[in-house]
């Protein structure tokens, strides 16, 4: 795990966004395509704005959620409505390479649309919050505890609105590129809790350190 820390948030959403180009072209070579599992969160449109710049070779890659709110896809509130409007609209991407998660279809049909192309997330990035969540996965929560292969469905989240989908904990660690933020003062105290000893169930964001090729990035 390699930890990147830099008070300019630009700089540092460019240093991401230079990750993910350099991971995806790197998997290319070895595979097809690269399935990317992405967040919402206030963090995610400096980010995405860095995307753009790159030259990725977006026809070769999938966008799947981490997860969603359950609200149809064009609500102010969609996780989806947040990567559409700042990431998707600005690319040369085919429809069928954009993956959204449509509540009236449910996670069944969400879990074989990401079998069909690998069954996990090839390139996942995450935003931790001010507790140590990532996705909809919470401390001390029965979120975090599930052992679902794929998702998970709640309507008790400890943070509104409560009913969301997230990628599950087993999913999340089969990933094989991770990047993670903690962006802001609000995340001071998680991410000194990252750099201790606690656990994943007390600090969803510690799952990271399991996935071999890791990044943590911190304006902190």
């Amino acid at each position: 795990m390699k930890i990147i820390a830099n008070k300019n948030q630009q700089r540092l959403f460019s240093d991401a966004a230079d990750i993910i180009e350099d991971s995806i072209k790197g998997l290319l070579k070895k595979q097809e395509k690269v399935v990317m599992g992405l967040p919402g969160g206030r963090s995610m449109p400096g980010l995405f704005s860095e995307l753009k710049k790159k030259e990725i070779p977006w026809k070769n890659a999938h966008i799947f959620m981490i997860d969603e709110r359950l609200v149809p896809i064009d609500d102010k509130d969609s996780n989806f409505r947040l990567i559409n409007d700042n990431l998707i609209c600005g690319l040369k991407i085919p429809k069928a390479n954009i993956h959204p998660f449509v509540v009236e279809k449910g996670i069944q049909e969400y879990e074989h649309e990401l079998i069909k192309h690998g069954g996990a997330y090839d390139i996942t990035v995450l935003s931790a919050g001010e507790d140590g969540h990532i996705g909809a996965l919470y401390p001390n929560h029965h979120s975090i505890e599930d052992d679902s292969e794929y998702f998970i469905i709640m309507h008790d989240s400890p943070k509104p609105p409560k009913d969301r989908m997230s990628c599950s904990r087993r999913l999340l660690m089969r990933s094989k590129v991770a990047i993670l933020l903690f962006i802001g003062e609000g995340k001071k105290r998680a991410f000194e809790k990252f750099k201790g000893k606690a656990d994943f169930n007390e600090l969803p964001a510690k799952l990271v350190e399991a996935i071999e090729d890791s990044y943590v990035l911190t304006d902190l």
